[in-house]
């Protein structure tokens, strides 16, 4: 005993009057376009290329003015080849501080020192260096370290002088003179 399923749509003789609900308009799409316009023939006297009348959904007359493209910011500015104006002589600068703080321990650099500092401010003067405050450091410090070396030297050549005059000639004083009673014996 098979049967076969029944159409769910499908209309039944006891359903022959059913009640009829109010007729729905037909739906239209939401972004649908206009209905083009319909033109006419054109009659006796009228122009052929006539304009076509204004769309439903056209531009208004007098249109806001657009705002103005702001440009995009950029992140970072893309890094110069090579040195930076003037930063190129900056070395004079450095190096005229370190080698007269070395001159502290060796007396000998100072004098490098002291050119370098005086390079540095001239390139500082030219625009070819940006650092006044190393190259005049290093230029002060060079210039110390050298009169402190040259006032050592002319003390150190005082102090032998006066040990020769003291321990030289017919009568050298008693602590130049080796003692006689002291003999090295082992």
């Amino acid at each position: 005993m098979s049967t076969t399923p029944q159409d769910p749509y499908e209309q039944r003789p006891d359903q022959a009057n059913p009640p009829q609900a109010a007729p729905t308009p037909p739906a239209q799409p939401p972004y649908a376009q206009p209905p083009a316009p319909q033109y006419a023939q054109p009659q006796q006297g009228q122009p052929v290329y006539a304009q076509p009348p204004t769309p439903q959904y056209a531009q208004p007359q007098h249109p806001q003015p657009p705002y103005p493209q702001q440009p995009y910011a950029q992140p970072y500015a893309p890094a110069p080849y090579g040195p930076q104006s003037g930063t190129e002589k900056n070395w004079m600068g450095i190096t005229s501080l370190v080698l007269s703080l070395v001159g502290l321990f060796t007396g000998i650099t100072a004098i490098a020192g002291i050119v370098f500092g005086h390079l540095s401010l001239s390139a500082v003067k030219r625009g070819e260096a940006n650092n006044r405050g190393l190259g005049l450091t290093g230029l002060i410090i060079g210039y110390v370290v050298a009169v402190l070396g040259i006032l050592a030297t002319i003390a150190f050549l005082v102090f032998i002088g006066w040990i020769g005059t003291q321990c030289g000639g017919d009568n050298p004083a008693s602590w130049c003179t080796p003692d006689s009673s002291y003999s090295w014996s082992a």
